[in-house]
C-alpha cells in the first residue's frame, strides 16, 4: 500500500484492507481499518490498533484503487473502522468523498458504514459533514461489560440515507454486525422518527 504512484496530499494510516467480509455490516463487504486512537475505550476489542503507526501511511488514492479493483458485482458495502477513523478528519473526508464518487458509478447499491467511538454530539460539532456523508454511523464509546457483569454496552446507530434506513434501521442489523474495532455489536431499535434511529447494544 505504500505506493509512490500516489503522491496525493491526502494521506492516511491503513493497517488492513479486507474483502470479502460478511460480519461487519449488510451483505458482502470491503473493510478498511484505520489505525490510531486517542479515545482508549475501557474494553476496546482491538487495543493493538491504538498506535499511530507511521509505517502504514499511504495515499488515499491507493485505497480507492484497491476498491476499484474489487469485483463490482459482488460487493454490497464498505465498512470503515479502526482504531478511531475520525482522528484523521482530513484524510477521512478525502476517503469518504472518493468512496462516494466510486460507488455512484456502480450498478448495484453499495452502502458505506463507519464505526466511531466518539459521541454523536462530538462528531456533530467537529465533523458536521460526517453523518450525511455515510449511510450509517455507529457511534459512542464502547465501555464493554463491567467486571463480574454480563450487561452490554450501549452504542448509537445514526442513519444518513435512504439506503442506510433500509439496511440498518431494522433488527436484522444486530445479527449481521459483529465487533471489528473498539465498537461492539449495535442493535438499532425500530424507532426511525429522527436522524438517530436507535440505541445499540453490544455483545
Amino acid at each position: 500500500m505504500h505506493s509512490s504512484r500516489h503522491p496525493d496530499s491526502a494521506a492516511m494510516l491503513v493497517s488492513r484492507l479486507r474483502f470479502p467480509v460478511v460480519d461487519i455490516g449488510y451483505g458482502v463487504r470491503a473493510e478498511v481499518w484505520l489505525p490510531g486512537c486517542r479515545i482508549f475505550c475501557r474494553d476496546c476489542l482491538a487495543g493493538h490498533t491504538w498506535v499511530f503507526d507511521e509505517s502504514t501511511r499511504c495515499g488515499v488514492e491507493a485505497v480507492l484503487d484497491w476498491l476499484r479493483e474489487l469485483p463490482a458485482d459482488r460487493i454490497d458495502g464498505v465498512t470503515i473502522c479502526g482504531g478511531e477513523p475520525t482522528d484523521r478528519p482530513v484524510a477521512l473526508c478525502a476517503l469518504i468523498d472518493g468512496i462516494n464518487t466510486w460507488r455512484a458509478g456502480l450498478t448495484r447499491p453499495v452502502d458505506l458504514l463507519l464505526y466511531s467511538g466518539r459521541s454523536t454530539a462530538v462528531l456533530d460539532e467537529r465533523l458536521p459533514w460526517l453523518s450525511a456523508s455515510v449511510d450509517a454511523l455507529v457511534a459512542e464509546r464502547f465501555e464493554g461489560r463491567d467486571a463480574g457483569s454480563s450487561g452490554p454496552a450501549s452504542r448509537r446507530v445514526v442513519v444518513g440515507s435512504a439506503l442506510g434506513m433500509t439496511r440498518y434501521a431494522a433488527a436484522p442489523f444486530a445479527a449481521d454486525v459483529t465487533s471489528c474495532d473498539s465498537c461492539g455489536r449495535p442493535t438499532p431499535s425500530a424507532d426511525t422518527t429522527g436522524r438517530t434511529v436507535g440505541t445499540g447494544r453490544s455483545r
